[in-house]
Parts: C-alpha cells; sequence; structure tokens
C-alpha cells in the first residue's frame, strides 16, 4: 500500500529588526524603529539542514552572524547576500548568548513563537567613519545568508546608519516560527491510499514547543533525518515506528522534501486508523537530541486493515517557507 501526505500548513518564518549606535560610556546616540527584513531563497534552502539558532561548529545555525555593508539595491528574495559588505559579528549584548531570548508565543491561529537577541559590535569597529546601509543574518560571514534587508526609518524608507569612530552598533533580531494552525485546531482533509482517497479529520497538537521549557529547541524545520517524523496506530492501540525511510534528492528552490517511510510485512498488522506526523523533525547537534513536540494527528473516518503479508508505504511532503501576512 501506497499513500502521499501533505502538511496542510507549512511551518514559516519571519525577521525583524532594530539598531541602536551607542558610545563607550554607554549613551544612546540613536535608536531606530523595528523593520521586516526579506527573506532569501538561498536562507529557505538552508532550512534543510540547519538550525534557525545558533550554535557553534560544524552544526551553526542560519543565525549566528549578523553582517552589515554599504550596498543600497532593494533586497529581492533572489538575492545571496550583501552588495557590499563591510563587516560581520557574533558577539552579543546583555544576557541574549546561545539560547536566545524566552521570546513571546501564540496557541491560536496564527500559531508562533519568537526569539530576540542582540548583537553587539563594537566601539570602534569599522576603524573609520562609515555610512552602513544593508544588513543580514548568515551561517557564516559573509556566507550562507538566512535574510537581507536596508536599514529603514519610521516611514520605511532606506536610511543610511552612520557610525562614527567613536560608537559601537546594536542590532537586534526578533526571529519568529510560526506553526502550522492554532494548537487543538480540527479541520476535515483527505489524502491518497493506492489511488484512493480516504477521508480524514487533521488536529494539530502538541503545543508544547511553545512554552518556555522549549525555546532552545533547534528547529530545523526543513529536515526529516530519521523515523521518527512519522509513526501509525490502530484506533486504541500504540503507535509503531516505521522500518526504514527514503529521500528524494531536494532541489534548489523548492523549499520541500519528500520522503519515503517503509513498514515493513508483519511491522504493522491491523486496521489502521490514526497517523502522526511531526511538523519539525528529530535532530542530533552537538553530541544530543531534541525533539520538537508539534505534530498532526491524522484520524481516517474508515480504518484500513493492513494484513501481516503487506507492506506499508507512506510518502510525507515536509514544506517551509517565508510568513506572509493573513497566510
Amino acid at each position: 500500500m501506497r499513500s502521499i501526505l501533505i502538511h496542510k500548513k507549512e511551518p514559516s518564518v519571519v525577521c525583524w529588526f532594530r539598531a541602536q549606535k551607542y558610545t563607550a560610556g554607554g549613551t544612546i546616540t540613536y535608536e531606530g524603529p523595528w523593520f521586516r527584513n526579506t527573506i532569501l531563497n538561498s536562507g529557505l534552502d538552508l532550512l534543510r539542514l540547519y538550525a534557525l539558532r545558533p550554535y557553534s561548529g560544524a552544526n551553526a545555525g542560519v543565525t549566528q552572524k549578523i553582517n552589515v555593508g554599504t550596498g543600497t539595491s532593494e533586497p529581492s528574495v533572489t538575492d545571496t547576500g550583501l552588495d557590499a559588505f563591510v563587516a560581520s559579528t557574533s558577539s552579543t549584548y546583555g544576557s541574549l548568548g546561545m539560547g536566545n531570548s524566552s521570546g513571546d508565543v501564540s496557541t491560536s491561529d496564527p500559531c508562533y513563537q519568537y526569539w530576540e537577541r542582540t548583537f553587539a559590535f563594537a566601539v570602534g569597529f569599522l576603524g573609520t567613519n562609515t555610512n552602513l546601509t544593508e544588513l543580514g543574518l548568515s551561517r557564516v560571514e559573509n556566507s550562507n545568508y538566512l535574510n537581507r534587508q536596508l536599514f529603514r526609518d519610521e516611514l520605511g524608507d532606506p536610511t543610511v546608519i552612520p557610525v562614527q569612530t567613536d560608537e559601537g552598533l546594536r542590532i537586534t533580531c526578533r526571529i519568529y516560527l510560526y506553526g502550522e494552525d492554532a494548537v487543538g485546531a480540527t479541520t476535515t482533509s483527505s489524502f491518497d491510499i493506492n489511488s484512493v482517497s480516504r477521508p480524514c479529520t487533521i488536529e494539530q497538537l502538541g503545543g508544547d514547543w511553545l512554552t518556555s521549557a522549549k525555546t532552545y529547541v533547534h528547529n530545523v524545520i526543513g529536515h526529516i533525518n530519521n523515523t521518527d517524523a512519522i509513526r501509525i496506530a490502530t484506533a486504541g492501540g500504540s503507535f509503531v515506528r516505521p522500518d526504514s525511510r527514503s529521500a528524494a534528492s531536494y532541489t534548489s528552490g523548492n523549499f520541500y522534501w519528500d520522503v519515503e517511510y517503509t513498514w515493513n510485512p508483519d511491522t504493522f498488522v491491523g486496521d489502521l486508523k490514526r497517523i502522526n506526523t511531526y511538523m519539525m523533525g528529530r535532530h542530533a547537534i552537538q553530541g544530543y537530541i531534541q525533539v520538537v513536540s508539534s505534530y498532526n494527528q491524522i484520524v481516517l473516518d474508515d480504518a484500513i486493515t493492513i494484513e501481516d503479508t503487506q507492506e506499508l508505504k507512506l510518502t510525507l511532503r515536509r514544506s517551509w517557507g517565508r510568513y506572509v501576512e493573513g497566510s
């Protein structure tokens, strides 16, 4: 038996910036408004492999560095970095280190959590007076960018940030991750099994990813790296994980990834009624594993009998994107 499962709403990302200049004595010489950035296509591609939050070493997340420059072109999703790179830092201000702040949450629709982190360029970091105009977050210095934007004023117009030799620069970033639906939301849907449409009910569960206890989750939202992303059960029985997985090749610019999961004959026997698919995968980083407990529970209107001689294959499409207001 074969089927295709496609999430009804994808996880999505948006970020906001705010700039502040300061002197060695702590005097604030400029504080700008919040302004939204542009998530790049190349940045969305990175989210198949890397976290939203920063890490050290080879598993560094896509918000590891803040970069500033002097380019002036309007941002486009097809950009791959800054127009005219000047400097980069991973240093932070205050107590917002690798773990970021606890952020704010919403369990309703739209369902989200955000993390706030302040990067700090030291006083005199430029060496000479420089008029900064653009910025972006990246995995490494001036490479692997998540986003790019021009500095903006209160009216949303491009502006110049002149940084003097006796000034430093702090850039605060709010990184929002939106879930699928409100926690507990239920919708009717269907999917195909052996080319036959199967009506079902889908409930968004697992809201603990929104609590402060889950602030430090990795959020590799595009990654399905083992057999923990999906499991099946009868109406009242225990869930059974698949025996194996086979991932299709990822194509840059698609922002989705198809993975086929297989239950061998005799692995699951009975009336298939419930399927759980996880919004974000399980991933090992820096020697430990974290699980993001946010998932769809799919309940079939009519159970499907799986015999002990039958193999079951379910194809799960994991998709993700940039957040659009009202989506």
